[in-house]
């Protein structure tokens, strides 16, 4: 069985944009921090999502 990490990935997207709002007090740079991780995150999930729909179009 093969897994999906698209859900996963958009997940923490999410929780690192939300988790920068809430250590804005706290932090300097924390909205910068969480939006930079977010990116990753969204990059990622782009990439499980590519991958998964080749492997899809390649088994077809």
């Amino acid at each position: 069985m093969k897994k999906n990490y698209t859900v996963f990935f958009l997940l923490l997207f999410v929780a690192s944009i939300a988790g920068g709002m809430a250590l804005k007090d706290y932090l300097d740079y924390s909205m910068i921090i969480g939006v930079g991780l977010a990116m990753i995150f969204l990059f990622a999930s782009v990439y499980s999502l590519g991958k998964k729909n080749r492997d899809n179009n390649f088994n077809n």
